[in-house]
């Protein structure tokens, strides 16, 4: 339905279904359930759109080529009842057998390949259900105007493509970030992988996982934890040496339920930086090795905004609603749907990704120069004339269509600058922007300052 994804993913779909037990239909059903899975991708895609029209963009090729199909495909309610009966399941398995194919992906840091952590929420219609289920963010000035789910991502930074996704009710017991980042920690593959982490995920529990596990992590750290030098450790580069104190448990009682616990000390490497006008930072890592370079690190660390990048594209972009729509990122109005539409939004963000990876491998060029909303602009331009297309004339609008792509480059790709905190409209913690708040080119590089430990 959806051809410039067919190859990538239809043989998934086709899996999922006969293993779910799925894939049968009656003669005559227009919503069959492959038909209903893409429709359910475009919805995705086309936030824009309600269910009819986006019903009618994917029969709109072949409509106009057999002058055939009334206006209005199906009846009230059926694509709801559809999605419904269709369940979560299939949807978070397709997501989840798509997201494994990414494990083969180049390193880009010392023979490691870069992955990060960051959660962010989403807003979903105010309806009895998703209140029920997700709940609102309450604060000073009362409830928010929509319920949102919590939730924590992992990504890989080359080509920039979400790996996992743990997700919670906005507020409650477990639902923090630090839990679901551990649900995902705990079931992806840590082999070969870095780990960048922002300061509000970092514990002692978690420090020392990825110790156990030997897994290599850059962690940003709070002030308030005290990092004491081990005496003789600093590096030529101003990082040094600390450790790191906290208790595990050993074992628990089965009869009393009393735990015991012993001390363990692990061995970090800290460095401490400061870009004029910003307060100091402290990175802790694993990566012990005085060949790569502080300087190294903090650059690399840095790349970890791409994750808050995936999150515009997604939020801002491909979940964009009209001027008049309720401006919430997910549509469904019952709790069950609002899961399933989740792993349908980030199922089609991470096709889009492996279109974008694809092409550069192609044409050449770096995936995450490429023009997002452009290619998305592309894919929604060519997926009806592709859909009527005989397999021969495929193959060449394919090539078309990576080609096409490939060329969309970001026209004002990423500067060495920096930009005030200030918002427009003044409803934030931030001071109000004014006509004197300029963006200004920087070198951050050149600008950072290595604190080097004072001699015990």
């Amino acid at each position: 339905m959806l051809a410039p994804f067919e190859p990538i993913i239809q043989p998934i779909i086709d899996d999922v279904l006969r293993e779910y037990k799925k894939a049968k239909y009656r003669k005559g059903t227009i919503l069959t359930p492959c038909i209903l899975v893409w429709l359910c991708f475009a919805l995705a895609l086309r936030r824009d759109s309600n269910y009819n029209k986006t019903l009618n963009w994917l029969f709109a090729g072949f409509r106009w080529k057999s002058l055939d199909f009334c206006k209005k495909i199906v009846t009230d309610g059926a694509i709801s009842h559809a999605r419904k009966k269709m369940g979560v399941d299939v949807f978070r398995t397709i997501f989840h057998r798509f997201s494994s194919v990414f494990k083969d992906v180049p390193s880009d840091f010392h023979g490691l390949i870069t992955v990060m952590f960051d959660g962010t929420s989403m807003t979903m219609p105010d309806t009895e259900s998703n209140r029920k289920k997700f709940g609102k963010h309450k604060s000073g000035r009362g409830y928010g105007a929509f319920p949102q789910v919590r939730a924590v991502a992992l990504m890989a930074l080359c080509a920039r493509r979400i790996i996992d996704i743990a997700y919670a009710p906005y507020k409650g017991k477990k639902t923090g970030e630090r839990t679901l980042m551990f649900e995902i920690l705990k079931r992806c593959s840590k082999k070969s992988c870095l780990f960048l982490f922002d300061a509000g995920f970092y514990s002692f529990d978690l420090a020392n996982y990825m110790y156990e596990n030997g897994t290599q992590y850059i962690l940003k750290i709070a002030s308030s934890v005290k990092l004491k030098a081990i005496s003789g450790s600093q590096m030529a580069d101003g990082s040094y040496l600390s450790e790191i104190m906290g208790k595990v448990v050993v074992s628990v009682n089965p009869d009393s339920g009393r735990k015991r616990w012993k001390k363990v000390k692990i061995v970090v490497r800290v460095i401490h930086f400061q870009i004029p006008g910003f307060r100091s930072v402290r990175l802790i890592t694993s990566l012990l090795d005085p060949t790569i370079t502080a300087q190294e690190i903090i650059a690399h660390y840095h790349k970890r905004w791409d994750i808050e990048i995936a999150f515009d594209e997604i939020k801002t972009h491909q979940c964009a609603t009209l001027k008049g729509h309720m401006p919430t990122i997910l549509r469904s109005k019952r709790s069950d749907l609002v899961e399933q539409e989740l792993y349908c939004i980030l199922t089609a963000y991470n096709m889009i990704r492996s279109l974008i990876k694809e092409s550069t491998d192609t044409e050449g060029g770096d995936p995450l120069s490429i023009s997002f909303l452009e290619t998305v602009d592309i894919i929604i331009e060519c997926a009806v004339v592709m859909s009527i297309s005989a397999e021969k004339r495929k193959k060449k609008e394919r090539l078309f269509l990576l080609q096409m792509i490939a060329n969309s480059k970001i026209d004002r790709p990423r500067r060495p600058r920096r930009n005030p905190r200030a918002v427009k409209v003044k409803m934030s913690n931030f001071k109000r922007k004014r006509s004197t708040d300029k963006s200004e080119c920087t070198n951050f590089m050149q600008d950072v300052e290595i604190l080097y430990q004072e001699a015990a």
